[in-house]
């Protein structure tokens, strides 16, 4: 039997058993990593697998966080359970739709015609921060053609053929202006995209470590107005943690990484025992997923 098929078979079974025993209950750690897993497998394109899990999820928790349902459903879609996915999106509360819909590949259900991204404050603002945001990706060899798509944006005009340092550089000067202009960017004034692009930029600031030190705050701020993930605070916490010669908390920096060997060496850790219980308590995934998705990567 192969390796996918004796996992599969075993996530059956484990779905079926939870379906079947409503005595057996799950620590919210258990339940946090099998979401994990559902994304890794995601990620891998081991749809089948991860859509068993996405159905082991909700028969054993009504409270899965729309990110995780976004994943589950998509897997469902891409493996051509449309109806499926109707119904599933017909049982979402509202905002948990209105996430989903969000969502690209959304477009071919019905619920979903007329859900769109929320009015922002300053459309061109927003749609600058996500060209910036194009460049800081494509200057790390991650052109997202799926945002070029999003906002009807042509490639050939813009995305500045530059290096990383140049890059950042300029992303950052310029990041400085809006914000001596207009404040710490919000969701309400540029969009949860734009957002996103506003944390790549501080979190590769890092020729300008006190003003990118300075922006941690803000980005606590922004993670406490639900404008970022939490995991934005994490990165930039540790990466100025480390840029500092102290050690990181969350976990999100590594000291090696080698493919060939298949091995990972984080950066020095504070209380590393306790590692996963603070990164699924601030939204991340679990070290050991997040170091196989690093290894995956190179």
């Amino acid at each position: 039997m192969s390796s996918v098929k004796y996992f599969l078979w075993i996530s059956l079974f484990l779905f079926v058993s939870c379906k079947n025993a409503d005595s057996q209950k799950w620590t919210d750690e258990q339940i946090w990593k099998l979401e994990w897993r559902m994304v890794e497998n995601s990620i891998y394109e081991n749809y089948e697998l991860a859509a068993l899990q996405f159905d082991s999820l909700q028969s054993i928790t009504s409270e899965l966080d729309p990110n995780f349902i976004k994943t589950g459903l998509e897997v469902k879609h891409l493996l051509g359970k449309n109806a499926e996915v109707s119904e599933m999106l017909q049982q979402l509360d509202e905002e948990a739709l209105k996430k989903v819909c969000l969502e690209e590949w959304t477009s071919e259900y019905n619920i979903c015609d007329g859900q769109s991204e929320a009015t922002v404050g300053n459309e061109s603002l927003k749609l600058e921060l996500i060209k910036m945001y194009l460049n800081d990706q494509n200057s790390r060899s991650n052109l997202m053609n799926e945002l070029l798509e999003k906002y009807n944006l042509n490639k050939e005009e813009v995305i500045i053929d530059a290096s990383m340092s140049i890059t950042d550089a300029r992303n950052r000067d310029r990041l400085k202006e809006i914000i001596e202009e207009h404040g710490f960017p919000t969701a309400d004034l540029v969009g949860k995209k734009a957002m996103q692009g506003v944390f790549m930029i501080i979190q590769h600031a890092d020729r300008d470590k006190e003003w990118q030190k300075l922006q941690l705050s803000n980005i606590e701020k922004a993670v406490k107005n639900g404008d970022m993930d939490g995991q934005s605070y994490a990165y930039l916490y540790d990466r100025i943690k480390i840029n500092s010669g102290e050690q990181q908390l969350y976990g999100t920096q590594f000291a090696n990484v080698d493919p060939i060997n298949k091995t990972t060496e984080l950066a020095p850790t504070e209380d590393i025992e306790n590692l996963n219980a603070r990164r699924m308590e601030i939204g991340m995934m679990p070290v050991e997923t997040y170091k196989r998705i690093v290894l995956s990567r190179f």
